[in-house]
C-alpha cells in the first residue's frame, strides 16, 4: 500500500506543479494497480485534470476518465470539473446535467453551480454555436443563461422583472 501512496503522492505534486505528462503517467501506473474504489475514482479524475494540459490526448478520453470518476463515486467537485469541462467543449446538455447533479448533491452550494453553468453557458455557447448565433442571434442564449442565472439567485421571473423596474 506504501506503493499506491508515493505513487498517488507523486501524481498529484506533478500535477500541482503543473507536470501534465508525468501526472497523467503516474495516475495511469495508479490505475493499472488494485486500489480500492475511492482511490480508483481520484485517480480517473487526476488523470483528467492532467490530461488538460496535454494536446494530444482526445476529448473523449478526458470525458471518459471524468465519467469514470463520478460514476465510481459521485461527487460534486468531480461533477463541477466535468460539467466545465464540457462547458469548453460544447456539451451544454452535459455540463447542464452535471452542474444540477452537483447541485443536487451539495444543495448548500446550489447557487455556485448554477452560475458557473449561467456565466459559462453565456460566454461559451456563442463561440461554440456562432454559425446558429448568426441565424437566430444571441437573444436565446442571453435568455437561456439568464434563466440559469435567476434559478441561482432564487428569484422567479417576475420577481427579477419587478426588482429592475
Amino acid at each position: 500500500m506504501a506503493d499506491v501512496d508515493s505513487l498517488l503522492e507523486e501524481a498529484e505534486k506533478h500535477l500541482n506543479r503543473f507536470e501534465y505528462e508525468d501526472s497523467y503517467e503516474k495516475f495511469s501506473q495508479l490505475l493499472e494497480k488494485d486500489i480500492d474504489e475511492k482511490l480508483e475514482a481520484r485517480a480517473h479524475f487526476g488523470r483528467a485534470e492532467s490530461a488538460l494540459g496535454i494536446n494530444e490526448i482526445e476529448i473523449e478520453d478526458i470525458l471518459e476518465d471524468y465519467e469514470k470518476a463520478i460514476e465510481i463515486e459521485d461527487d460534486p467537485f468531480y461533477r463541477q470539473a466535468a460539467a466545465g469541462f464540457c462547458i469548453d467543449i460544447g456539451k451544454f446538455e452535459q455540463a447542464e446535467e452535471h452542474y444540477r447533479k452537483a447541485a443536487e448533491l451539495d444543495p448548500e452550494n446550489k447557487h455556485h453551480y448554477l452560475s458557473d453553468l449561467a456565466v459559462g453557458y453565456r460566454y461559451k455557447a456563442p463561440v461554440m454555436m456562432e454559425e446558429f448565433v448568426e441565424q437566430v442571434g444571441d437573444d436565446i442564449i442571453l435568455r437561456k443563461s439568464l434563466n440559469y442565472m435567476l434559478e441561482a439567485l432564487d428569484i422567479e421571473r417576475e420577481k427579477a422583472k419587478e426588482l429592475l423596474q
